[in-house]
Formats: structure tokens, C-alpha cells, sequence
């Protein structure tokens, strides 16, 4: 539990830090009183007492000197140019033979952990795989994870029991992706890589399965990586094929030394895109209901 205490002769009685605390920490009951501590032990260490106070009268134990750095906010993008960010991303898929570099994957890695996580405990962890054995290893254990897949889905018996186990729109989804499923082997089979489509690097989000929301917080994080690898001119795709198969195989888990108690639920391939994307394209209109 982090030691948390307000400084009096800074604290400027303002109550940003108990407006902006989200566990309900700081009590303030009256304008010209400093805030109490009234429920330290519910402290997340977010930080954002320290990020809004005015006058640095919050002294957070999880935040020593050197912590709580400054916004530049000259350098935060206007919409515009995050709208051009967004849309100009596309999923790449054609790579030139080159390895990604490592200050690159460095302030990628940084980027994917600055996205937020549920209470801020800040699971998320990952694993760099640049090796080319692992990385045809974990084709092979993607494709072999489809092919078996295709094959249950067309089994009648197989279907009744997915029926059991699986929402009735699962298995119409499982049996709609058939032919994808039998593009992959196909692709296989004439000496083509249908999964990492030759991508130099992946990277794979895991987590602890017990934490809050680890899918939605691997999502975010590999968004991020995927935003700063398209600034940094890099490219890449989501890995779909491949997190399915670690979450009913352990064969690929098994390769990346997933810790016991641990999952992976995103993954990114990385590399030096060989095509650019020079036109974007308009999507379907917005579908959003107002009330």
C-alpha cells in the first residue's frame, strides 16, 4: 500500500486532487481545509493526484523525485494530424527481407505500454520474437491449429458439440471462415507463409487470466505498438490466427515460454512494409445511435 501524504505548505486547498481521483482517496469537507487521506488502501497509483495538482503539494510514496515529468504539449498532435495517423494505417502484408530495428521495436514497446490498462495494473507483457526458426515454428503450429479446426467444423458430430458449447452465431462465424480455413493450408502447402506472411518480427501481448479485462488491455496496448510502428514507417497486421490458436493449443505458448497462469491475447507482425499505401480509402458511414 503506497504512503501518501499532502504537503501544507504547498497545497493551495484547490480540491483538484479529490476531484480527480477516481478511488475516492482524498476527502476534502471544507473549501479552505486540506484535503484528508481518508482511504489510502484504495490507492491504484494512477498518479493523476500528482498530474493535476497545481502547486506539487502531493507526495506520492510509488512516485519519487525524478517520476512526474512535465506535458509538452507543443508536441501533442492537432486532430488533423492524428485523423491522417488513423487513416493512413493500413494492414501490411508484403515485406522487404530486412530486420526491424531495435530502437525501433524499443519506442514501439513504449508506446504499447503507455496505453491504459483496467485498474492500472499494468499486466501486459510481451515477448519479441525476431528468431526465423520460432517464427516458422509458430506458422505451423497456426496452420495445424486451422487445418483441425476445418476439419471438426465439417464433421456433423463435431458441429453438435460446438452447438453445445458455443453461441449459435460462434459456430455460423466458424463455419462462414471455411474457406479462409482451407486458403491457409493451401498457401502452406505451396511454400508460402499464410500467417506471418513473412514478417521478420511479432510481437505477442500476454497477461496473468486472472487480471481485469486482459483481452481489452492487450488490445490496446498492440493498437498503440501498431500506431508507432506506422509513424516510425513500419508496418504490420494483427495476429487473429495466431491468438486463437494459443487459446486452444499450447503448442505456441509453449515455443514463447508462456508463463503457468498466464495467456496471450494479441499479437502484431512487424517489418519494413515493400509497398506503400499512398490513398486511403472511405469506410462504410459511422453506424451510431444517439439518445
Amino acid at each position: 500500500m503506497p504512503r501518501i501524504s499532502i504537503d501544507p505548505g504547498r497545497c493551495s486547498r484547490c480540491g483538484t486532487c479529490v476531484a480527480s481521483c477516481s478511488e475516492s482517496v482524498f476527502e476534502q469537507t471544507a473549501r479552505d481545509r486540506i484535503p484528508d487521506i481518508v482511504q489510502e488502501g484504495l490507492c491504484i497509483s494512477c498518479g493523476h493526484c500528482l498530474a493535476t495538482c497545481p502547486s506539487d503539494a502531493v507526495v506520492h510514496e510509488a512516485f519519487p523525485e525524478g517520476t512526474l515529468l512535465p506535458v509538452d504539449t507543443s508536441a501533442v498532435p492537432s486532430y488533423t494530424q492524428v485523423r491522417e495517423l488513423l487513416r493512413s494505417r493500413r494492414s501490411a502484408r508484403l515485406f522487404k527481407d530486412a530486420p526491424v530495428p531495435r530502437d525501433a521495436l524499443d519506442a514501439i514497446l513504449d508506446a504499447a505500454h503507455l496505453a491504459p490498462t483496467a485498474h492500472n495494473l499494468q499486466e501486459v507483457r510481451y515477448v519479441v520474437v525476431q528468431d526465423k526458426f520460432i517464427l516458422k515454428k509458430i506458422t505451423g503450429a497456426a496452420v495445424d491449429y486451422v487445418t483441425r479446426l476445418a476439419r471438426q467444423v465439417r464433421n456433423p458430430a463435431m458441429r453438435t458439440l460446438y452447438r453445445l458449447a458455443l453461441s449459435r452465431e460462434e459456430v455460423a462465424s466458424a463455419v462462414h471462415m471455411l474457406p479462409d480455413f482451407d486458403l491457409v493450408g493451401a498457401e502452406l502447402r505451396k511454400g508460402r507463409d499464410p500467417i506471418l506472411h513473412g514478417a521478420p518480427c511479432v510481437i505477442v501481448a500476454y497477461s496473468w487470466r486472472s487480471v481485469n479485462f486482459p483481452e481489452t488491455n492487450a488490445a490496446l496496448a498492440l493498437h498503440n505498438a501498431a500506431l508507432a510502428a506506422h509513424a516510425l514507417g513500419l508496418g504490420g497486421f494483427m495476429l487473429g490466427y495466431v491468438v486463437g490458436a494459443c487459446r486452444r493449443d499450447k503448442t505456441i505458448p509453449g515455443l514463447l515460454s508462456i508463463p503457468r497462469g498466464h495467456e496471450v491475447y494479441a499479437g502484431l507482425a512487424l517489418g519494413q512494409p515493400a509497398i506503400a499505401f499512398s490513398k486511403w480509402i472511405l469506410r462504410k458511414r459511422v453506424d451510431a445511435r444517439w439518445m
